[in-house]
Order: C-alpha cells, then sequence, then structure tokens
C-alpha cells in the first residue's frame, strides 16, 4: 500500500525533467535537476533540499509555482514513507 501511495503522489508531481526552464538562472536550472535526480533515485529529504534552494533562487511566477508543485508532492511521499 505504501509503495502505491508514493508512486501516486510522484505521478501527481509530474516529473519536470523535459521541462524547459527558460528565464531561470543556472543555479535554480543546476539544483532543479539535482532535486530532480535525486527524487527519482528515491533520496526525498536530499531531494527537498535541492527544491528548497532551486526555491530561493527562482526567478519567474511559472517556475516558482511548478517547484512549490513539486515540493508539496515530495512532501506527501516523505509522509507517506515515514
Amino acid at each position: 500500500m505504501k509503495k502505491i501511495l508514493v508512486s501516486l503522489c510522484l505521478l501527481l508531481g509530474a516529473c519536470s525533467a523535459s521541462q524547459q526552464y527558460v528565464g531561470e538562472s543556472p543555479y535554480t536550472v543546476s539544483n532543479w535537476k539535482l532535486a530532480i535526480e535525486n527524487r527519482n533515485a528515491d533520496r526525498y529529504e536530499l531531494a527537498y533540499h535541492y527544491y528548497s534552494l532551486a526555491l530561493s533562487t527562482a526567478k519567474t511566477e511559472a517556475g516558482i509555482l511548478r517547484i512549490k508543485s513539486e515540493m508539496e508532492a515530495l512532501e506527501r511521499v516523505i509522509q507517506a514513507t515515514r
């Protein structure tokens, strides 16, 4: 049941690896990509850290909203695995 819930949360978070990061700083893009890599490798706490770093330097409203959305999905995954 836990694995199903985790999978569902990840699907709802929609992978943004294919998303273009137009208008964001290289620092934001780098941290965002590291967050996605760590999330996909089931290193959720580390992924959350990188999402936080990406959010702190995000410039565009679309980027901020997307990162927040992915962080919320990741929070649900972290809570489900505890």
